[in-house]
């Protein structure tokens, strides 16, 4: 049982008995629920799956057998759920979270390969990674790092060459961070995992690429790589590659090297020299967030290995390669250098973390980092903040080196020193409580609740250290009351309620608000209560009295001045009323039986209160009443800040314990129950009378104000309304769900007992008072009062707000405790390292599973626990039971919840509006009935704005689109409902409207399979079809809609269509007529519709029929034949043979690329041009997360044929229409083709391009034919004109043309050597220089698509032919040809690079015989250009020396030389130039290093002689 568990309310904790029966009983169920032959029936399992997630979040205490049957199950479900991504996502998640929470107890066998098949849908190939400039890589390295099993059973796999060949693999990206992100976490894994490799032959390598990781400043840089590698945004999505160097995976790999006598010590010393000056505060900047998540990993993977280490050798597993004492130091000496330059950083992320290393740190090698925190901390009180963080943090190492632990040094005054510092800390700290300085108050704060955290018990004996004697913390405890009560006395006015203050009632327009709003002692965070707690709870009887005597002077005396306001009261009298309330509140506060004996003082207090003419006197009278009632009836532990009872009288220090050791050792401390507050029946009836005077009462109240009319003036009925129904709110927060939740209906049965076979999880926030009649009368009488309300009372807020406030109390049962836990969960007292100690403790050499806490952290743990368990037990008891539903009393509320959800008041709407929403979510089964109605709001034409406005918050709730996907009524009415609201004029309504839309787009999850079933389970699609046409008559431009909702019918339509897929015999029929309408609003007038039928004809359209598979490619067969036609085929050749449709549909497409004047390109994207699109149109019109459509397949990076406005979506089109209906549209599409592609106009020339390249990517019979007729001179024509505008479109379409086919680019485009043989051609003496560098520019993007790898005997041949050729034209007299000439030249050497380390596999495995192909080894051409760059070099330093003449003449020719050898050398020494900057910026690098070193040198040294030169 876990630690929380055991440590529950006893009546709680014998309730979690009937767990492991409950959890059976829900396994059963969920079995029972699917039907192997029905695949629908696995969402009948669905509503399940929350359930099992309440047992793994309770941490109940289950049967393995039955874990073990769910997880088969699930498995089974997972796998047959196949076309059913839904379904997929919840049972993978839950299945998850199982074998998480239980996996080592299992003895079950998971088989990998389907459930990787589910994903992949095909087995890893090394396909993936062998070309690593295909954008597969990309995936290929983010697969790897997924799927890469490291378990024991694989460690076989793991050689030295494997890990060689993966750095091989890193290095052939470099600088593109997603690449290093991937690589850096792999080789993570492995060396954290594969202890039998020898990694010390790759340390070099390793810190090498660590280092370069590292994005830092030298001299004057940015720190920033000028050329990164970007991947696409798809891929970024998919794996884990944010921005940014991978910190955790490095650190993380340097503390899994460390091993005796190896040099990775030294390896690490070097890199962190290089890096401590960055941590400086004077040299901070962007890497400063990069270098703290590098210490915070280092010292996180440090503790865990140091953790994991610990427990190996206590069970009696191999020791060796352990961090030995010299191994820890020598680390820890490293990380302490960071530290001491960061840990005055002005990024407080960084010094927070250098206080946290300390912490941790402290507990490995005390002997040096506590003296390091000591040295530094006379330094550090000049900044106060910082000096009592470090020693709250390591304020347990410093207890126990001084007390537990012998000395860690030759110095026999160490631990002196070191408790010294802890004094000096706690009396500095005083210093720092200012009210005009926050960070410092909270730091002091901090401090002390850490400090006495420590302690077990202070004040009860003189023997231990000296300020720890009564005397000296009585004097202490003098001074800290002391300037504690100045602090709240100089606090702002409006929150000097803190010191009273636990409690919140927060109500807006007017209503008192949080007693400890405004302040900064409990706004910012909760150190100022945990501390008090915590200081009060240690002290010793005699100075806890002492303590209370200061603490009543000081509240008896002591008034302090808050704000007033116009009262009948005078506001001194009303001010000390209110304060003195809440301090009673406050002082009330858990304590239980002793409150029987003021029975009568409190009853008359809280009666007085609730009767005063003030409501600020008011409200501080709910605040006593909900305290009271919550002292008497719920569960909360006693004594919690008191050590266990089991610990020595004379010890100083408590003991700290981890709940995981509870689960595997029952020691003494663990097995210490805490003490619980469990109500008395002398409590439960003083609770009961108190509910009797203050809630049964006030709703009589309620009642009779409503019915009887007993006031004449509207003033006094609305404060004794604001009275009673805060009297009802106070009783029912006070008892939270002790008071019993109302009855559900059991079909026909009538309202039957709530535990009926209902049991989940127990749960318990107290005893039960009051009963569940008392609550559905409730019901009755504010059901009456809220109609009341909105007709007598509409426009008062306040009283509204109230109601509301009242009925989710009453309605939401659980939610009160739910609120309670989610506020306090991330309280910072559980979590912060001042109070916690790391599992590993070489001070005591006492090592744990987890983390140690104090008793009362775990305390605090177990109780927010139970208040979560209290929230959730009688959550789910019903969702699972179609038989049940709510009672008519949670139905009236809800009724009145929805019409003031459509309320005219925003604030009343709101609150409204989340009160239903978790009742709805709760009661599914209430769902249908508010869609209904709320739907009717948006057909109405008379309903109000403010009515629109409700409706839509409703609808768009995830529980309202998780039902559409069930209910088939909801689901039309909803739709339907959006359409027709074009009535609601107003501007809010209308963004109301085009808001839920687009959420809905966003999340569409499908429709109900009800659609397709009669009420008998027959098939019956008329429903659907008959919705279907209904939308589609909606769609069309003619309509007279507003063109935003016509955009929404297409969108509907299309969503639907494609939803309507797994049902075949609807779908056919379906898909044409879809396909045909969205062909034909190519050419609609209204631009957004144009861009949706664009990303819709993307999704429907295949391209199959007329298709060339890859063997009919093989075989070139010129007469195929025709493919039958389909009925998508039928319906698009009918629109297509419209008189001029192309003309047109092109006309029409021009005009979505928008080109701004004066640029010669604008933006790129692969989903077409927005800038004429909202923010909500681009929603409506575009797929999210299309990875299909991702083009280009290979990195961007030449930027001669700048940032084009090719839209490759657009040309994915014409391809696909050509594909469907085959050799006609090609013939169709010559005329028009070219028409646009000689227009002047800009625009016309892209949607050329585009067309051009879907037809020459098509692969359809035919092809060939058009390519020789009329295709190959089109763009031939295309390359000679000499426009030099539209380069970046014919570029692109020329790179689209010859990519690879399919997601890998492994197969060969039909035309893809036709299109090279096409470049290949001489061009013309007479052409311009425009042309000839147009033409290599074309080149360059045409291979940079070629997989080197595989590529066939002709295109090595072709490679080796343009080599030749580039490295002829390499003196042109252009200086933009010569750098067009640098850039294919790049592009061939790395290919033929590439080919040559890999090529010869990939032949063999393709063409089985690679005789006829020049041996890959032969690199002449390599050797030869590096020494042709040597000579040429000296040639030109040579001639310049021996050409001395006037300088004033050298100007006059270019580059300042005479001789023409001489300028041609230069000549060629910059295309030299350009190669080797574009073989920098391609990411092509890696193959071509040695070129690039060969190189560089003779540039560099011309570079230099020219610099001397000119200067001389």
């Amino acid at each position: 049982m876990h630690l929380y568990n055991a440590w529950l309310p006893p009546p709680v904790a014998e309730e979690t008995t009937r767990e492991a029966e409950s959890f059976a009983k829900v396994v059963r169920s969920v079995k029972d629920t699917w039907r192997p032959d029905d695949p629908d029936s696995v969402y009948s399992t669905l509503k399940w799956i929350s359930v099992v997630d309440l047992f793994l979040k309770a941490k109940s205490e289950v049967s393995p057998a039955d874990v073990k049957e769910l997880v088969e199950f699930g498995l089974e479900v997972f796998h047959a759920s196949q076309n059913k991504l839904y379904a997929q996502v919840r049972w993978g998640s839950i299945l998850v979270k199982i074998l998480r929470k239980h996996g080592k107890k299992l003895s079950i066998s998971i088989p990998w390969r389907p459930i990787y098949d589910t994903l992949m849908r095909t087995h890893f190939k090394r396909a993936l990674m062998e070309n690593p400039w295909h954008n597969s890589a990309f995936e290929g390295a983010g697969f790897v790092r997924l799927f890469l099993p490291v378990n024991l059973e694989n460690q076989n796999y793991f050689t030295s060459n494997w890990i060689k060949q993966c750095l091989d693999l890193w290095d052939s990206i470099p600088n593109c961070q997603f690449w290093d992100i991937q690589w850096a976490s792999v080789i993570a894994r492995c060396i954290k995992s594969c202890k039998s490799i020898d990694w010390e032959v790759f340390l070099s390598a390793l810190f090498t690429r660590f280092l370069n990781l590292f994005e830092v400043p030298v001299s004057n840089g940015n720190g920033l790589y000028p050329f990164p590698l970007e991947v696409p945004k798809n891929t970024r999505f998919l794996f884990s590659g944010k921005s940014g160097m991978p910190a955790k995976a490095i650190a993380k790999s340097i503390v899994h090297l460390l091993k005796p006598g190896s040099l990775v010590q030294e390896y690490f010393e070097r890199l962190a020299n290089l890096l401590e000056q960055y941590y400086h505060p004077s040299n901070g900047g962007r890497w400063t967030y990069l270098l703290e998540r590098f210490l915070r990993h280092l010292v996180i993977s440090f503790q865990k290995r140091l953790q994991d280490e610990q427990l190996k050798i206590s069970d009696g597993k191999r020791a060796d390669l352990c961090l030995g004492n010299l191994e820890r130091a020598s680390f820890i000496k490293v990380v302490l250098k960071l530290m001491d330059r960061g840990q005055y950083s002005k990024n407080e992320s960084l010094a927070e973390t250098v206080a946290v290393a300390t912490s941790v740190l402290s507990y490995v090698e005390p002997s040096l980092v506590l003296p390091f925190i000591a040295s530094r901390f006379q330094l550090a009180l000049e900044t106060l903040k910082t000096a009592v963080t470090s020693v709250a943090f390591a304020g347990r190492s410093l207890f126990l080196t001084s007390i537990s632990g012998p000395p860690q040094t030759d110095d026999c005054d160490t631990a002196d020193a070191y408790m010294d510092l802890i004094v000096i800390s706690l009396s500095n700290a005083l210093l720092g409580m200012d009210a005009n300085d926050p960070p410092k108050t909270l730091a002091t704060m901090q401090l002390i609740g850490s400090v006495f955290s420590n302690l077990a018990m202070v004040g009860g004996s003189d023997d231990g250290p000296a300020f720890l004697q009564t005397i000296s913390l009585s004097e202490w405890l003098d001074e800290f009351f002391c300037r504690l009560f100045s602090l709240l006395q100089h606090l702002e006015p409006s929150s000097v309620m803190s010191v009273a203050a636990s409690m919140d009632l927060d109500m807006n327009e007017g209503i008192q608000t949080s007693l400890t709003s405004g302040t900064f002692l409990v706004e910012d965070s909760p150190f100022y209560f945990c501390m008090l707690e915590i200081l009060l709870g240690k002290l010793s009887r005699a100075l806890f009295n002492q303590s209370l005597k200061k603490i009543s002077k000081f509240v008896n005396t002591s008034i302090l001045p808050g704000a007033t306001a116009e009262a009948t009261l005078s506001p001194a009298l009303e001010t000390a009323l209110e304060y003195h309330l809440k301090v009673l509140a406050i002082a009330i506060s858990y304590g239980g039986p002793v409150l029987l004996h003021y029975r009568d003082e409190l009853k008359e207090a809280i009666a007085s209160a609730f009767q005063a003419p003030s409501w600020k006197v008011n409200g501080a009278g709910d605040h006593v009443l909900r305290s009271l009632l919550g002292s008497l009836v719920l569960y909360y532990p006693i004594n919690q800040y008191k050590p266990f009872s089991c610990q020595s009288v004379s010890s100083v220090l408590e003991d700290w314990v981890c709940s995981k050791d509870y689960e595997n050792e029952k020691n003494e401390e663990l097995n210490s129950l805490p003490k619980w507050h469990i109500p008395s029946q002398d409590e439960l009836y003083f609770a009961n009378e108190l509910l009797g005077l203050h809630f049964q009462s006030a709703l009589d109240d309620l009642l009779r104000i409503c019915q009887a009319k007993v006031h004449s003036e509207a003033g006094d009925e609305k404060e004794h309304l604001k009275v009673t129904l805060l009297r009802i709110y106070s009783s029912l927060q006070g008892v939270m769900s002790c008071l019993p939740d109302m009855r559900p209906s059991y079909g026909n049965k009538g309202t039957e007992n709530m535990d009926h076979g209902n049991f989940l999880i127990a749960g318990a926030v107290g005893s039960s008072v009051g009963s569940s009649e008392m609550r559905e009368r409730a019901a009755q009488h504010i059901h009456l009062a809220c109609k009341y309300l909105l007709k007598e009372r509409a426009d008062d807020s306040i009283l509204l707000i109230l109601i509301i406030r009242v009925m989710d109390a009453l309605a939401n049962f659980g939610s009160l405790e739910y609120e309670e836990w989610s506020n306090h969960i991330q309280a910072w007292k559980l979590e912060s390292a001042a109070i916690i100690e790391p599992p590993c403790n070489f001070i005591v050499s006492s090592h744990a599973r987890g983390k140690k806490r104090p008793r009362w952290a775990l305390i605090d743990k177990a109780y927010m626990h139970n208040t979560w368990r209290s929230s959730q037990s009688a959550y789910r008891k019903f969702c699972t039971d179609s038989n049940i539903s709510p009672s008519e009393h949670m139905i009236i509320l809800m009724e009145d919840l929805l019409d003031l959800s459509l309320h005219n008041y925003e604030t009343v709407r709101s609150l409204a509006g989340r009160s239903l929403s978790k009742l709805l979510k709760r009661w599914p089964a209430l769902i249908a009935k508010c869609v209904l109605t709320l739907t009717g709001n948006l057909h109405d034409p008379k309903a109000p704005e403010h009515a629109v406005l409700g409706t839509c918050t409703i609808l768009s709730t995830q529980t309202v689109f998780r039902h559409l996907t069930t209910d088939a009524v909801s689901f039309s009415s909803f739709i339907m409902g959006l359409l027709a609201s074009s009535h609601h004029e107003s501007l809010k309504a209308q963004k109301a409207i085009t808001e839920l839309f687009v959420k809905y787009n966003i999340h569409f999850s499908g429709i109900s399979r009800s659609f397709f079933k009669t009420s008998d389970g027959q098939l019956d699609r008329q429903e659907f079809v008959d919705l279907l046409s209904q939308i589609s008559s909606l769609s069309f431009d003619t309509t007279g809609l507003h063109w935003r909702y016509n955009l929404m019918a297409n969108r509907v339509l299309l969503l639907l269509t494609l939803a309507s897929r797994s049902d075949s015999q609807v779908s056919s029929k379906i898909l044409g007529e879809t396909a045909g309408h969205f062909l034909r609003n190519l050419k609609s007038q209204l631009p957004q519709s144009r861009m949706l039928a664009i990303s819709a004809l993307n999704t429907l359209l295949q391209g199959t029929p007329h298709k060339i598979s890859s063997q009919e490619q093989q075989l070139c067969t010129d007469h195929l034949k025709e493919s039958n036609n389909s009925s998508v085929e039928g319906v698009l050749n009918q629109i297509l043979r419209e008189g001029g449709f192309f003309n047109e549909t092109l006309n029409s497409l021009s005009h979505v690329h928008i080109i701004a004047d004066g640029e010669s390109s604008a933006s790129k994207g692969s989903q077409g041009v927005s800038s004429f699109q909202s923010v909500a149109d681009k929603a409506i019109t575009f797929f999210y997360f299309d990875f299909s459509a991702s083009w280009p397949r290979t990195p961007s990076w030449i930027s001669l044929v700048g940032n084009d406005t090719f839209y490759s979506n657009f040309a994915r089109i014409f391809k696909r229409l050509i594909q469907e209906c085959g050799t006609p549209v090609l013939n169709a599409l010559q005329d028009a083709l070219e028409e646009f592609s000689s227009a002047k106009e800009r625009a016309k020339q892209c949607v050329a391009a585009e067309v051009m390249a879907g037809i020459l990517h098509s692969d359809v019979n035919g092809l060939l034919e058009a390519w020789d007729s009329w295709m190959m001179p089109q763009l031939q024509k295309i390359m000679v004109t000499p426009s030099v505008e539209s380069i970046p479109e014919w570029a692109a379409c020329i790179r689209y043309a010859v990519t690879g086919k399919g997601k890998y680019g492994s197969r060969i485009p039909l035309l893809r050597q036709r299109i090279l043989d096409c470049l290949a051609r001489p061009l013309p003496q007479t052409m311009t220089s425009n042309v000839v560098a147009k033409r290599y520019s074309f080149l360059s993007v045409a291979l940079i698509e070629i997989s080197p790898p595989r590529m066939p005997p002709a295109e090595v041949q072709y490679h080796d032919k343009l080599l030749e050729e580039l490295l002829d034209k390499m003196t042109h007299p252009s200086s933009q040809v010569r750098e067009s000439i640098g850039v294919a030249l790049s592009v061939v050497c790395s290919n033929k690079r590439l080919f040559a380390t890999l090529g010869h596999t990939c032949l063999q495995e393709v063409e089985g015989d690679i005789d006829m192909v020049e041996s890959p080894k032969k690199e002449n051409w390599a050797e030869l250009l590096m020494e042709r760059a040597s000579e040429l070099a000296r040639s030109i330093q040579s001639a310049n020396q021996s050409d001395r003449i006037d300088p004033m003449v050298d100007l006059i020719h270019e580059n300042g030389y005479t001789n023409s050898k001489a300028k041609t050398d230069v000549k060629t020494m910059e295309t030299i130039f350009h190669f080797i900057i574009s073989s920098l910026k391609s990411g092509r690098s890696s193959v071509l290093l040695d070129i690039a070193v060969g190189l560089i040198y003779p540039v560099i040294s011309l570079q230099v002689f020219i610099l001397q030169h000119s200067f001389n």
